[in-house]
This record gives C-alpha cells, sequence and structure tokens, in this order.
C-alpha cells in the first residue's frame, strides 16, 4: 500500500489529489476508464475535504492499494471518532452494545436518497445508499439529516465504503473500493 500525507490545508487538496490520481493511474493504468478516473477523483476530494472538515492539526494519511483489479482508497487519522446524529441518539465509536443492537441507521438524506449504515460490529460501520421514490418521502425526515452529505457522495461513487475505529489507537478509517473492469 502507498500511502500520501495530507496536511489537512485547503491548498493541499487539489496538488494531493492529482498526485494521488497521478500514481493510481501509473499502478492501473489499463484498468481506470473515464467513468472509474472520475469516481476516484470524487472520493478523494471528499475524503480529503471531510479531513478539512474534522480532522484540525494533525496529518492526515491516504493509502492506495490495488488487489485484483479493486482499488482500496483509505483515508486514515487521529480525530473525533465518527458521530451520528439519528432521531433516537447520538452514536459515537466505538458504539456500547444497547447502541449498536439496531443493525441498520439513517445517517443522511436528501431528495433522491439516503445514506444508511449497516452496524458490523462496535467498531464498524458499512456505509450504503437506497434511491428514494420523492412522491412518497416526508419532506422533514429528509431535510433533517444534512451533516453527512460528503459520506453520501463517497458512497455512491463507491462499490463499498466503510468506517473503522480503532479505540486503542484511536485511528478512523474510512475505505472506499472501486470494482476496475479491464479494458
Amino acid at each position: 500500500m502507498k500511502k500520501f500525507v495530507f496536511n489537512n490545508e485547503t491548498e493541499g487538496i487539489y496538488p494531493l489529489t492529482v498526485q494521488i490520481i497521478n500514481y493510481i493511474q501509473n499502478i492501473a493504468k489499463d484498468i481506470v476508464d473515464d467513468d472509474a478516473g472520475f469516481r476516484i477523483k470524487t472520493i478523494l476530494i471528499e475524503l480529503l475535504t471531510n479531513s478539512l472538515k474534522h480532522m484540525g492539526d494533525d496529518v492526515t494519511r491516504i493509502g492506495i492499494d490495488l488487489k485484483n483489479n479493486k482499488l482500496y482508497i483509505s483515508k486514515q487519522d487521529k480525530g473525533r471518532p465518527l458521530q451520528i446524529n439519528t432521531r433516537q441518539a447520538l452514536l459515537t465509536w466505538p458504539l456500547t452494545h444497547s447502541k449498536f443492537a439496531q443493525n441498520e441507521i439513517a445517517i443522511y438524506g436528501d431528495d433522491f436518497g439516503t445514506l444508511k449504515g449497516r452496524v458490523k460490529n462496535s467498531n464498524q460501520l458499512e456505509f450504503f445508499t437506497e434511491d428514494l421514490d420523492v412522491r412518497y418521502i416526508n419532506k422533514e425526515t429528509i431535510m433533517g439529516l444534512n451533516e453527512h452529505y460528503g459520506l453520501m457522495i463517497i458512497a455512491r461513487a463507491s462499490d463499498a465504503f466503510n468506517y473503522k475505529h480503532k479505540p486503542d489507537t484511536g485511528v478512523n478509517t474510512f475505505t472506499s473500493i472501486i470494482e476496475l473492469k479491464q479494458r
């Protein structure tokens, strides 16, 4: 896995995105088409923007790995653990056993869909999206979930997207997986 360091400064987003994309094009030149390239760029920009918003002064590490035509893009930091404010409770990782008894949680919603999380264990969440038929949606429900729009973008651009928190080290890891196809 190749690692890149982001200093969590706004002016660093574009140059680091270009550097990482160039690296990916080098290691996966025959399997990154225009669609995958757009998805990769979108995911990188959102991960780095998320880091600006939640990380503070410490650095963020971006990892890139290619295995069996699957591109793994991970963001690691030691910022605050993920927090999701549901209608019932504020969820903070690691979850206590009583809070993760509910397997699926709504994280964000808009006129087009909902970002949800599937709790895998007290330290891990798997993101997924559901498209909505807006004719049947209560607008108050959608408008009440607005904090995690960037995660929705990443989840839609990824074939798989998850979060993992390591309480012993304080490391948060978001990992996006894109399945690349031979051209």
